[in-house]
């Protein structure tokens, strides 16, 4: 920070004041860069530090294909080697299942920071705007209470009041939970370093028609899908594989005690699907495979123990292609929860917003007690309303990262519905 005989020093050799507001303009440029949701999309695939670290082990999985199809002559001679490449070739396509499954969530991260930002900023205009009203409808009231006192007048605004601090706390939050929101858009992107400061260009939802397609048979078709397609469907389905393989490469090895696995030379990092809960949110813990670097014994010890990884493994399969129907199946009920709850709530929006404008336009009005009542739960709904449209939302994002984008809206991947709720030809 300059101290204050530096700065006088700099304004008595005449630096130019207008350098300022140079620099005022280019922060303010910076903080107003505005961007939709395809554009912050685009800007998370080629920044974010997670997409990045998993095309980096993709890779790494095509360099060691590459290490495994270049050993040197005597190497290539082991009877093991056609089964180190086959698990080398699948191990890439563990890896690029695994860029995939980062790009998805990463663009569920954005989305869902997106809408927040918009959602924070409505909650933030209504408590500004019902902060407002009550502050100009005390003033009236405390002009009627001078002119005239009655006890049912000094009750109701003693009312107003506590409404008051009540609603100044509510915008205080909605201030700071504005802010947060918007810093943890620009994480989700790829960080302020990278990008810049970001901001959405949209002010509102958008609106959808899709409720009629959420049929059970339609839910059902793209349960058993998307237990197909997921991406952690695809590691586990490959994983099993290159476990398999490791019993055909064990019984290769006829004299050999100690005989090194694909893991000797591997990453066997794995990531499941979902996570141990309880209560409410209860999930299946899911399982992952094993397989230690060296196996130990003679041939048919050997090949037991990698035929108890390998069915390790399609367990593990199995349990993933269950924990995702079941995840897929929770995310539609989740959807038309909402869904059901913003309909209901968004037909009365209207006559929310008129009574809100009326009394904000007329304090006179407002010092009916029953119109206040009305205001403090017109306020409350919209507030309810606003919630509504982002969760709903939020759960559309969610629903298209879960079924790798076989039920889509566009949102984090290409439409598969339309807005109206017709699916794309």
């Amino acid at each position: 920070m300059i101290k204050s005989n530096a700065f006088c020093l700099f304004l008595v050799m005449g630096i130019p004041l207008f350098i300022n507001g140079i620099i005022a303009d280019a922060f303010a440029e910076e903080a107003f860069k505005k961007v939709t949701l395809p554009e912050a999309l685009e800007l998370m695939r080629a920044n974010h530090p997670r997409i990045q670290a998993a095309e980096a082990s993709v890779r790494g999985s095509e360099a060691g294909l590459r290490g495994v199809q270049n050993l040197p002559l005597f190497a290539r001679l082991s009877p093991d080697i056609k089964y180190r490449r086959q698990q080398s070739e699948l191990g890439i396509e563990v890896t690029d299942a695994g860029l995939r499954q980062e790009i998805r969530d990463t663009s569920y991260g954005v989305t869902r920071a997106y809408y927040l930002v918009i959602y924070s900023q409505q909650q933030r205009e209504l408590s500004e705007k019902v902060t407002k009203i009550l502050q100009k409808n005390i003033k009236a009231l405390e002009l009627k209470l001078a002119l005239k006192k009655t006890p049912e007048d000094e009750v109701a605004l003693q009312k107003l009041k506590f409404g008051l601090v009540e609603a100044k706390d509510k915008f205080s939050l909605a201030v700071t939970g504005h802010e947060r929101a918007k810093a943890l858009l620009i994480e989700e992107v790829g960080g302020r370093k990278k990008i810049g400061v970001i901001e959405p260009l949209d002010v509102g939802f958008p609106s959808y028609q899709f409720v009629d397609l959420l049929t059970p048979e339609f839910i059902g078709d793209i349960v058993e899908k998307a237990a197909d397609i997921r991406e952690e469907v695809i590691k586990s389905s490959k994983a099993s594989q290159i476990l398999a393989l490791e019993v055909a490469a064990q019984k290769s090895a006829r004299f050999n005690p100690r005989f090194r696995t694909f893991a000797s030379g591997s990453d066997l990092h794995y990531i499941p699907i979902g996570v141990q809960g309880r209560g409410e949110n209860f999930a299946p813990e899911a399982i992952t495979i094993e397989m230690p670097s060296t196996l130990v014994g003679k041939k048919s010890d050997r090949v037991a123990r990698a035929q108890a990884f390998a069915d390790r493994g399609a367990a593990v399969e199995e349990s993933t292609r269950n924990l995702i129907r079941l995840e897929v199946r929770n995310a539609f009920q989740l959807l038309l929860e909402t869904r059901n709850r913003f309909h209901e709530l968004n037909k009365i929006a209207p006559e929310l917003r008129k009574i809100i404008d009326e009394l904000h336009d007329n304090p006179v009005k407002f010092l009916n007690h029953e119109n206040a009542e009305l205001f403090e739960k017109a306020s409350r709904m919209l507030g309810s309303l606003n919630q509504a449209s982002f969760v709903t939302m939020d759960n559309i994002a969610d629903l298209e990262r879960i079924t790798s984008g076989l039920f889509s809206l566009g949102l984090t991947s290409p439409a598969t519905i339309t807005s109206d709720g017709k699916p794309v030809k």
